[in-house]
């Protein structure tokens, strides 16, 4: 059950506001006007965990979201800590510089398969800065992409499990502690 604990981590007020960004094609509905860890816990009441996820990841900013994603992966065994893509990631946790974040791009273009260590490195690579080569006028990613990709990561890993809907719980759990954390 999702914990009704105000999200002080995120800088957003209205969970219409990430509805609208999540889907910009349909209007917020109910979603306007509420704290968003009502619409959260009335997501996850509804039993609608993948899309509790996605609102999750875009409520965050995105150092958190990657964070989350890649501390969520790790306990759900989703991604492996060795995996060399992830480890692109951590490095880039560690330390966010774009010199980091391009190599987790690079690496992520590199990777024949695609896995949720893959769509985290996207996540890095579309958490800010120019997408173009250094030497080119900057082209920055569109703000919502960095939590998109991190959701996915943990998306395409979860239905990758026997238990889907557990695996999604857990994760949301650990993001319910970073974003109601000080």
């Amino acid at each position: 059950m999702a914990n009704l604990a105000p999200w002080t981590r995120s800088t957003w007020t209205d969970a219409g506001q990430i509805a609208a960004i999540i889907d910009p094609g349909e209007a917020p509905g109910d979603a306007a006007g509420s704290a968003l860890q009502d619409w959260h816990a009335r997501l996850v009441a509804a039993g609608e965990l993948g899309t509790a996820l996605e609102f999750m990841a875009h409520a965050m900013s995105r150092y958190d979201c990657i964070a989350w994603a890649a501390r969520a992966g790790i306990a759900t065994g989703i991604i492996d800590r060795a995996d060399a893509l992830f480890v692109k990631v951590l490095q880039w946790i560690d330390d966010p510089q774009d010199e980091l974040r391009r190599a987790a791009g690079e690496a992520a273009d590199a990777a024949l398969r695609d896995s949720p260590a893959k769509l985290l490195c996207l996540a890095v690579w579309f958490s800010g800065g120019s997408m173009t080569p250094e030497e080119f006028a900057p082209v920055l990613p569109p703000a919502e992409t960095c939590a998109t990709m991190a959701a996915a990561s943990l998306l395409a890993g979860a239905h990758g499990l026997a238990d889907p809907d557990k695996a999604m719980g857990e994760m949301l759990e650990i993001g319910e502690e970073l974003i109601t954390s000080p």
